[in-house]
């Protein structure tokens, strides 16, 4: 490279710095034979013919077409084979994404329902209701004005007549034989 830009700055300045002193040259002994045994076939020489090929028209092979298409079929194959292969283990992999997903809603969930377990047992302790009814004037009724219904009362349609209850529908009668 630093021999090529010698020679270009040589041929730009319009210098001769390939001249060499004469009183170096002078005491430069002569060498008349070369040290480098010559190249092989250094003394052959080629003719470049340049030939025009333009108007020829290359051949058709009938096999190419057949190769071509076969080569295409062949690709479409191996490719519709790989993805098939590789769909499954794609769904595999996006499937437990959403798990994983699903996972920590769960324990986001889980976490949301306890803190709102807290918060509704908090609002219906004894002493939250107490504290309720003493901001909002509430006071217990008088003894006579409460009435306490009786467990052995009988069952009594809108009209207030009393109602016979049999036994419930679909179970067996008490006695096989009456009918």
């Amino acid at each position: 490279m630093a021999a090529t830009l010698t020679t270009l700055y040589d041929r730009l300045l319009g210098k001769g710095s390939t001249r060499v002193d004469a009183r170096w040259m002078e005491a430069r002994p002569k060498v008349t034979d070369s040290r480098l045994r010559p190249f092989p076939n250094e003394d052959v020489s080629f003719h470049v013919k340049r030939i025009d090929n333009s108007h020829v028209i290359r051949e058709q092979d009938p096999r190419t077409g057949k190769f071509c298409w076969k080569t295409i079929g062949a690709a479409s194959v191996c490719t519709a084979l790989v993805i098939g292969l590789g769909l499954p283990v794609g769904y595999r992999r996006m499937a437990g994404y959403q798990i994983e997903d699903l996972k920590q809603e769960y324990k986001r969930l889980q976490a949301l329902n306890a803190e709102l377990e807290l918060r509704e047992a908090k609002l219906l302790s004894p002493e939250r209701l107490a504290e309720l009814a003493r901001l909002q004037e509430f006071v217990d009724p008088d003894p006579g004005r409460v009435i306490h219904l009786d467990e052995q009362s009988r069952p009594v349609m809108a009209m207030g007549r009393e109602v016979k209850l049999g036994a419930p529908a679909g179970s067996a009668p008490a006695d096989p034989g009456a009918r």
